[in-house]
């Protein structure tokens, strides 16, 4: 993936001031790793970005530094010193993607940490002098990659249930900012898909442009005009964004399983929203769980594509 903003001026300023500072700081701290992370590593940049680095510091020589931000040339350095324990245990979570509909205890520490694993997802080594070959292993992004969009489907889930509750309290003005929230999450769900590390909203025209934009930037795809007043019944508005969250989810665990029968009375409804755990597929609204095989994914997957069509 490209962005349009890789030649912009301030983006190249940035990246040499990010080379300078962390030689600076391999000297400062011998034996230190240090790493380029956020969107400035993905070249993303604006004409007032900050520049982050992450100092690695060997386990022997004990708890991480506290450092300060720094000024170079008027450009905020923000340096996060850690130890390799702390990124061995960050790395950790990356081995499997493992949560279950009865054990989400892990996914609430992943959900806690998702700053700190995207900041190794997006990890640009500068100054390097470590034996470890590379900050994460193909398998380890792609663990990444799972952690973060099961991420972006719970925080869909959330919204979905607020805008049950706002909508069914007569809120609808509440109502239409959450929506709005909603197609920004949906938007962020499919980069993620796609490949791109989780970052930051204002991120996403760039995060959702391709190579073949020729230096123009992707608007947020914006949802349907919400009919609050037929949430409890029949709402197609809604299946817009159960059909793009199907098929984000689908990307990352693809399946070819043959469609089977499933009885769609309630699941169809708004605020049902699908989501991938170890142990499968299933669709959630609030606190309710029905779990679904591979083929009754793919039915119901169907289901909302013509439904968002209608």
């Amino acid at each position: 993936m490209t962005f349009a903003s890789q030649s912009a001026p301030w983006l190249q300023i940035r990246l040499k001031v990010a080379e300078q500072a962390a030689a600076e700081l391999a000297d400062e701290h011998f034996g230190a790793d240090v790493w380029l992370v956020g969107a400035l590593a993905e070249n993303l940049a604006h004409q007032h970005s900050d520049v982050d680095l992450l100092l690695v510091t060997p386990t022997d020589r004990g708890p991480a530094p506290e450092l300060r931000s720094r000024l170079t040339g008027g450009i905020r350095i923000d340096v996060q010193a850690v130890s390799e324990t702390t990124v061995h245990d960050w790395r950790t979570l990356l081995d499997a993607f493992a949560v279950t509909r009865d054990d989400i205890e892990t996914f609430r520490t992943v959900r806690g940490r998702l700053n700190d694993l995207t900041a190794l997802r997006t990890a640009r080594p500068l100054a390097w002098v470590s034996d470890q070959a590379e900050v994460l292993t193909s398998e380890q992004r792609a663990t990444y990659q799972r952690w973060a969009l099961a991420d972006r489907c719970e925080a869909a889930a959330s919204l979905a249930e607020d805008l049950l509750g706002l909508a069914q309290a007569g809120l609808y003005p509440h109502a239409d900012l959450v929506w709005d929230q909603l197609a920004r999450v949906v938007a962020q769900a499919e980069t993620v898909a796609a490949g791109a590390p989780l970052l930051g909203e204002k991120w996403l025209p760039s995060l959702l442009s391709s190579d073949d934009d020729a230096g123009r930037f992707t608007p947020v795809p914006t949802l349907p005009e919400p009919r609050w007043l037929s949430t409890a019944a029949h709402s197609p508005f809604f299946a817009s964004v159960q059909v793009r969250l199907a098929d984000a989810l689908l990307a990352l665990w693809p399946t070819d399983a043959e469609p089977e029968p499933l009885d769609e009375a309630g699941l169809g409804g708004f605020g049902w929203l699908p989501q991938r755990y170890s142990d499968g597929w299933f669709l959630r609204r609030g606190d309710a769980r029905a779990p679904l095989s591979d083929g009754r994914m793919r039915t119901w997957q169907t289901a909302a594509a013509r439904r968002a069509r209608a």
